[in-house]
């Protein structure tokens, strides 16, 4: 490991170790258990809001306190208990605790899909998404949508879907391509409309032309 490296693992730790929100997080969603899980945020009734120095970033990175936590694990982990809720028309964004809600910064959104799958079960195909933190997303009876993004100053469109407790996820540029060789891409007037099948299905995404 170079020392650049090092220094900003050692960072890292230090920042992870002294800070006790970080330790009480942690805390209180592992469990003692070694692997991901998503724990029952819908139960927990947490009385008590923070803010907090997290930032994820427009390419789905994680920073506290200035600092890129680069410990995959970690962020898997609090990826686990993210949060998301409407607040005077704006969508906010918490890692959840039973005691606590953290508030954090999202650029875009908090999850973001690099992989996608054909998975057949029970003698049907459905189209599986998988996130950078773990996540798997079937595509059932959640929409695909495009959405206006602004990055620095241009508008783009970008495609989603909603998951679990009012997050949504990105569908990165890769997936987007593979998702148009599954599925059939067809322009209609002013619109170019992409049909695809999971779980005997028919789902349609469409966005518009500039």
């Amino acid at each position: 490991m170079s020392q650049a490296t090092q220094s900003t693992h050692e960072k890292e730790l230090k920042n992870t170790n002294k800070n006790s929100s970080l330790n009480d997080i942690m805390s209180a969603i592992s469990d003692g258990e070694p692997s991901r899980k998503i724990p029952p945020l819908d139960a927990w009734q947490p009385t008590a809001v923070h803010d907090f120095d997290i930032i994820i970033k427009d390419n789905g990175e994680w920073y506290h306190e200035g600092v890129k936590m680069t410990r995959q694990s970690l962020v898997d982990l609090f990826a686990s208990v993210l949060w998301g809720r409407d607040e005077d028309g704006k969508q906010a964004y918490f890692l959840k605790t039973p005691h606590d809600l953290y508030r954090i910064q999202v650029a875009d959104v908090p999850l973001f899909v690099n992989t996608v799958d054909e998975v057949e079960q029970d003698g049907k195909t459905w189209i599986v998404f998988g996130t950078t933190n773990g996540d798997r997303i079937v595509l059932d009876d959640k929409p695909l949508y495009f959405k206006e993004f602004i990055k620095d100053g241009r508008a783009e469109q970008r495609l989603y879907i909603d998951t679990r407790f009012g997050l949504s996820a990105r569908i990165g540029a890769n997936v987007l391509y593979h998702l148009i060789e599954m599925g059939e891409l067809d322009e209609m007037g002013d619109k170019t409309v992409l049909t695809l099948m999971s779980g005997g299905r028919v789902h349609q995404v469409e966005t518009q032309h500039d």
